[in-house]
């Protein structure tokens, strides 16, 4: 209830930059034309919070009620002719506890609000012609910079020091951005050619790179090579912190990189060392399974002659079988530490394709980030190259006021007026601005 007061003084300063009135008691209320946008919100029934624009016949369609022709009407008529609509009907709605309940809408409890005005129209002399959106308290001043200021040759010339200030920070800023993804270049390029990157084959445990490989996991020569890959016309502590970030990047995804290739590696390394055990179990497994085979054989048949009590012969069957089922529980043992080291050496070859796919779409990208910048600072220093010369010009001389004319449409009086820069605006308006702007000639 606190918020009335302020909401009520900034409707009615609006409606003061609308109506082109200062504050007093005979301010007129905004009248709702064709193109603005009305907001209509229940209180205790989100569902109902709806956005509806004002058609051509002045008529605004809401859920649950006809269309309410609100054309021709100040925010107050419209909101009451829309409560009495939306007081007729009756709302269902589903509880937290899951229970539909059906809520009559109270008119207390709609809020009608502009949510978006018409747009104002620029035509003429500005580098965007066409609508912009309006603002409250927008002029002409402000909806020109909206359509990205006047037409090149008059080129901001009220303040082209202020410009001139602008385009070099931007300059600054695309230079900055430049030398990042050179870093960035050359880091993904590092990568790939390290010693057991992404690039080169997976190394066996105890081997050393090939001879030359080396300087490229060199942190001098990379040092030498990202300084001078980093040349800009920047401070030199923007320079030097931008390479540090850059090493201090290329060093985190090297031992990344390292340390998940190194464990895949440890795994195949494991697994070699639990095959040759059990290659070698299972040959002693064998020849104890072979053997107690012939002897289980030979006391079968001294078992048959009636020399051997059954008891040894059961004895000796017990140790054939168990000798043979350890020999088969060898051989199934090996066949899956097998597959387990097949497994992680696809793995290590699959995390290096990854890695070098990875890192070359994210170098393609890169370059092509880069031109584009190249495209922008060329555009940004040829601007520059500009704007001095037309700053040396105004020293001499300045250059003259745009004529603008503010034309409005029949529905909000009609006709057109002169006006200047700090003229206010309206919904609906359409802006005219024509350039008579001449620029001294330069010194012989």
């Amino acid at each position: 209830m606190m918020l009335r007061p302020a909401r009520w003084t900034t409707q009615m300063a609006l409606v003061g930059v609308l109506t082109g009135t200062g504050a007093g008691p005979a301010l007129a209320e905004y009248i709702i034309r064709p193109g603005d946008t009305l907001e209509v919100a229940v209180a205790g029934i989100p569902d109902l919070k709806q956005r509806s624009v004002v058609d051509l016949d002045g008529r605004v369609t809401l859920p649950m009620i006809k269309p309410v022709p609100v054309g021709g009407l100040g925010l107050t008529a419209a909101q009451g002719a829309i409560k009495e609509e939306m007081s007729k009907k009756l709302y269902q709605q589903r509880t937290p506890a899951g229970a539909e309940s059906i809520t009559a809408i109270s008119p207390d409890a709609v809020t009608v609000s502009i949510a978006e005005y018409r747009p104002v129209y620029l035509n003429g002399d500005v580098s965007k012609p066409g609508e912009q959106a309006y603002r409250p308290g927008m002029t002409v001043r402000q909806a020109v910079s909206l359509a990205g200021g006047y037409e090149i040759m008059r080129f901001r010339m009220t303040n082209p020091f202020l410009e001139s200030a602008d385009l070099r920070n931007d300059y600054q800023t695309l230079w900055m951005q430049y030398v990042k993804l050179q870093g960035k270049v050359w880091r993904i390029k590092a990568q790939l050619a390290a010693p057991g990157g992404p690039q080169a084959p997976a190394l066996p445990p105890g081997a050393q790179p090939a001879k030359g490989k080396a300087a490229a996991d060199d942190p001098t020569a990379d040092t030498k090579a990202l300084e001078r890959l980093t040349q800009a016309p920047l401070p030199k502590e923007l320079l030097d912190r931008a390479r540090e970030n850059v090493r201090q990047q290329l060093e985190l995804e090297r031992t990344r990189y390292g340390a998940e290739r190194a464990f895949l590696q440890r795994t195949v390394s494991v697994a070699d060392d639990q095959i040759a055990l059990l290659r070698s179990r299972q040959v002693r497994d064998d020849e104890n399974a072979q053997a107690d085979t012939i002897d289980y054989n030979k006391l079968k048949e001294f078992s048959e002659r009636g020399n051997l009590p059954m008891t040894r012969l059961s004895e000796a069957r017990r140790l054939f079988l168990f000798s043979a089922t350890q020999s088969l529980q060898t051989g199934v043992q090996l066949t899956n530490t097998i597959r387990e080291r097949d497994d992680a050496a696809r793995k290590v070859v699959r995390l290096e394709e990854q890695t070098r796919s990875d890192l070359l779409k994210e170098l393609d990208e890169a370059n092509v980030e880069l031109g584009g910048l190249q495209s922008k600072l060329q555009a940004v220093s040829e601007k520059i190259t500009y704007t001095g010369m037309i700053r040396s010009q105004l020293v001499r001389g300045g250059g003259a006021k745009p004529s603008i004319r503010i034309v409005r449409s029949g529905l909000d009086g009609g006709g057109s007026e002169t006006a200047s820069e700090d003229s206010p605006v309206r919904p609906g308006d359409t802006v005219e601005v024509a350039l008579h702007t001449e620029v001294p000639e330069l010194s012989q």
